[in-house]
C-alpha cells in the first residue's frame, strides 16, 4: 500500500545514519592504527582495510533502490562512499556536514513559497485567494510550454522545468516527470527521479499527519481532511490504477465517517457524492445528489452530478429526462462560473432544434432509446 512508503523512507534514513556511524567507527580505527604504525609495519595494511571498510559501509548497509528512493537509498550513500575513500577523514566529515546543513538550513524557494508569502502579507486585505496552492499553480502555469522545454536540448532549462513540474504536482505534471525518466540526459533523469520521490514523500507525510489527527481527535473535520488527502493522492497521477482505486475507497470511507459525525453539514454530503462518483459507486452518489436537490444552494451542483452519473453509466434516457427537467426550471443560483457554464452546456446541447436540418443532425448523433451512434 502506498501509505507504507513512509515506513520505507524512515527505514532508508535509518540505514543511512547507521552507515555513517559505521563509517566513523572504521575511520577511527584506521586513525588509531595509523598512529601506532611504528609498532609494526603490518599495521599499515590494517589502516587500509579499515579505511576501505569505512567507505564500503555506505554500500553494504544501505539498499540499492535507485527507482524507489534515488536520493536516500542510492545516490547519497554512493557519493558519501566516494568522498570517504578518496579523501580520508576530510571527505567523511565534509559529506556529513554537507548533508546536515542541507537538511537543517536549506529550504526550497520558488513560486509556491512566494505565493504563500504574498498570501500572508495580504491577509489584512479583502481579496479572493485560492485555498489550494496546487490548483493555483495548475491554473497559472500551463504544462504544455514545459513539455516543449523537455523536448529541447538546453540542460539548464530542462532542469528548471523538472523542478517546476514538481511544484505544480498535477496529474499532467506527473505524467511529464515519468516521461522524463527516459530522457537521454542522466542529469535530467536524476532530477525527475528526485521530483517524483519528493512528491511521494510529500503525500506520505500529509497522510501521516492527517491520520494522526484522526486518531487523536476523531472529529468530522479530521476525517474530512484525511479524505481530501486520499482523494488528492488518487488524482495526482502518482499511484497505479489499483492503488488509485484503493485511495478513492478510503476517501469514501472517511467522508462517510465525517457525514455521520456532522450530518447537518451539506458540503460534506456533496464531497462524499463526488468521491463516490469518481470511485464508480453510482447508486450511493445518486441518492446523495437526490437528497441535496431540495437545498437551493446545492441544486445546481446536485443536478450536474446526476447528469455526470447518467452519462458515465451510459444511461442516456435518464440523462435526457434530467436535462428536460433542467430546461423546464429556472437556472439555480451558483457562485462558481465553471459549474454555471457546465449547466448551460447541458441545457443548450439538448435544446430543441431550430430547423429541420438541425433536427436531422441531432437524430444522427443521439437516439432517444439511449444509444449514441
Amino acid at each position: 500500500m502506498f501509505f507504507l512508503r513512509s515506513r520505507v523512507i524512515r527505514t532508508a534514513r535509518l540505514k543511512l545514519v547507521v552507515s555513517f556511524l559505521a563509517a566513523f567507527i572504521f575511520e577511527a580505527v584506521a586513525i588509531w592504527l595509523y598512529l601506532r604504525r611504528a609498532d609494526s609495519p603490518y599495521l599499515l595494511y590494517g589502516v587500509l582495510a579499515a579505511h576501505t571498510l569505512s567507505a564500503l559501509s555506505f554500500i553494504l548497509i544501505t539498499s540499492a533502490k535507485p527507482r524507489a528512493l534515488p536520493g536516500l537509498a542510492f545516490y547519497y550513500p554512493r557519493i558519501a562512499a566516494l568522498f570517504t575513500f578518496f579523501m580520508p577523514v576530510i571527505g567523511l566529515c565534509g559529506i556529513t556536514l554537507t548533508l546536515l546543513m542541507a537538511r537543517v538550513f536549506m529550504r526550497s524557494h520558488g513560486l509556491a513559497e512566494e505565493y504563500r508569502e504574498k498570501a500572508y502579507v495580504g491577509q489584512g486585505i479583502d481579496v479572493d485567494l485560492p485555498k489550494d496552492i496546487t490548483e493555483f499553480l495548475y491554473d497559472e502555469v500551463d504544462v504544455h510550454p514545459i513539455a516543449d522545454i523537455l523536448a529541447g536540448d538546453d540542460m539548464g532549462m530542462k532542469r528548471g522545468a523538472v523542478n517546476l513540474l514538481r511544484r505544480i504536482g498535477s496529474a499532467e505534471a506527473v505524467r511529464l516527470l515519468r516521461k522524463s525518466l527516459s530522457d537521454v540526459n542522466a542529469e535530467v533523469r536524476f532530477y525527475a527521479h528526485t521530483a517524483l520521490t519528493r512528491l511521494e514523500e510529500d503525500y506520505a507525510e500529509s497522510l501521516d499527519k492527517a491520520r494522526f489527527r484522526v486518531q487523536r481527535y476523531d472529529s468530522a473535520q479530521a476525517h474530512a481532511e484525511l479524505a481530501i488527502t486520499y482523494r488528492n493522492y488518487a488524482r495526482s497521477g502518482l499511484p497505479e490504477r489499483n492503488m488509485q482505486e484503493q485511495a478513492l475507497g478510503l476517501a469514501c470511507e472517511h467522508w462517510r465517517t465525517a457525514v455521520q459525525k456532522a450530518p447537518d453539514n451539506a458540503d460534506f454530503n456533496m464531497r462524499l457524492a463526488e468521491v463516490c462518483c469518481e470511485s464508480r459507486q453510482y447508486r450511493e452518489a445518486l441518492e446523495l445528489y437526490q437528497k441535496s436537490i431540495v437545498v437551493p444552494e446545492l441544486e445546481l451542483e446536485s443536478r450536474l452530478g446526476m447528469c455526470r452519473i447518467f452519462f458515465e453509466m451510459g444511461n442516456y434516457i435518464s440523462l435526457y429526462e434530467q436535462v428536460l427537467l433542467m430546461q423546464s426550471r429556472p437556472v439555480p443560483p451558483a457562485s462558481d462560473p465553471f459549474k454555471l457554464s457546465t449547466y448551460n452546456f447541458w441545457i443548450e446541447y439538448f435544446s430543441e432544434p431550430e430547423t429541420e436540418d438541425d433536427a436531422d443532425n441531432i437524430s444522427e448523433d443521439f437516439d432517444l432509446s439511449g444509444v449514441i451512434t
